[in-house]
Order: C-alpha cells, then sequence, then structure tokens
C-alpha cells in the first residue's frame, strides 16, 4: 500500500489494444519487472468540482482482497500547475459494504489493472496497464499510466515531465494526449 499524503504524479494515456498486448514485452525491454495483476472495483461515492478545476473525489475500492477508502484532492503547485494529492487508508470489507450501499448512484467502474516496476534514469516509475469496460463504450478499453510518488509538492511539475519521455520512449509516440481520469470518462460518458 502506498504512504498517505504524498503526490502521484502520473500520465495516463488511451493505447490500441495492439498495444496493450506489446506493451509487457516493452516494459521487459526496459528492465520493468511485472508485479501483479488484480480486478478492481471502483465505487466514486462524491465527487466535487475543485476550484482549481476537475473534481475532488472520494473514492471506495475493492481491490483482490483489499478494500482501500482514497480521498484525491486537487491542489496548484508553486509555480502554477495543477496537481492532486491522495489520501488512503485500508478498510473493512464490511464498512466498503456498508459504506457503498449508501450510495445507490455512486459512479462504478470495474477493470483489470496489471501493474509493473521498474527505474528509468534512475528513478523508481509504476507503470500501469488497465483494461477498462465503461456501459458507454461498445467494447473494452485501453489505458497505460506512468506515476512517481513524490512527497515535495514543488518537485510535480519536473516528475511529470519525466514521465511524459519515459512513456514516449516506451510507447514510440511523439504526441501523447493526456486521458481524463477513470471517472471523468465514466461520468461524462468519454
Amino acid at each position: 500500500m502506498k504512504k498517505s499524503n504524498i503526490y502521484e504524479v502520473e500520465f495516463k494515456v488511451e493505447i490500441t489494444e495492439s498495444e496493450s498486448k506489446q506493451f509487457p514485452n516493452q516494459c521487459k525491454d526496459k528492465n520493468f519487472q511485472f508485479r501483479e495483476s488484480t480486478a478492481q472495483h471502483d465505487v466514486y461515492i462524491e465527487a466535487k468540482p475543485s476550484p482549481y478545476g476537475g473534481n475532488d473525489l472520494k473514492r471506495y475500492r475493492k481491490e483482490g482482497d483489499k478494500y482501500i477508502y482514497t480521498e484525491k484532492i486537487w491542489e496548484k503547485v508553486d509555480d502554477g500547475t495543477m496537481d492532486r494529492q491522495e489520501v488512503e487508508h485500508e478498510v473493512t470489507q464490511e464498512e466498503f459494504e456498508r459504506e457503498i450501499v449508501k450510495y445507490p448512484d455512486a459512479v462504478n467502474i470495474k477493470k483489470e489493472r496489471a501493474w509493473f516496476k521498474g527505474s528509468y534514469m534512475g528513478e523508481q516509475i509504476s507503470l500501469i496497464i488497465d483494461s477498462v469496460k465503461f456501459d458507454h463504450s461498445p467494447q473494452m478499453r485501453y489505458f497505460v499510466q506512468a506515476e512517481i510518488d513524490v512527497e515535495d509538492v514543488n518537485l510535480v511539475a519536473a516528475a511529470k515531465e519525466r514521465i511524459i519521455n519515459f512513456l514516449k520512449a516506451v510507447l514510440g509516440r511523439e504526441g501523447l494526449v493526456e486521458s481524463p481520469g477513470m471517472f471523468s470518462m465514466a461520468f461524462k460518458r468519454l
């Protein structure tokens, strides 16, 4: 489980089914190791517009046999960029089940997630491949996300630039378009 009160600097890109099948080998070529694959069920119980753009979120997640509560809060960094602080802790299965029934209109997202870990230019990076079937999409969709954890909010912009450069190298693409978050895609039916 990640430390609480950290900044997960991340960049997510939608990829094709073909790219999703090739991606594990590309990870191995960059000396990234497969960690695990789990089914996830996310239940977004609250979304409030942030004064900085996007939504501040409260979410419960079932991940394998773990249950996690997370709050995601947007902040403005000193250099003017935006980042989201995540505070999370494990909860019991009973709390998960008791709380999610209180929100019958919650946004639910189910996905398969595979994790890879490795180092790029001396920095630890987590790579994630999500396979998601949104209710509004006729077929499965695929996303790759790279993230670096930082404790100092002033390091966010530089960490994001390193992540983007890394993804360009791994995917062999120049023009990367950042995907919206899973909540936004499900809620806005993107």
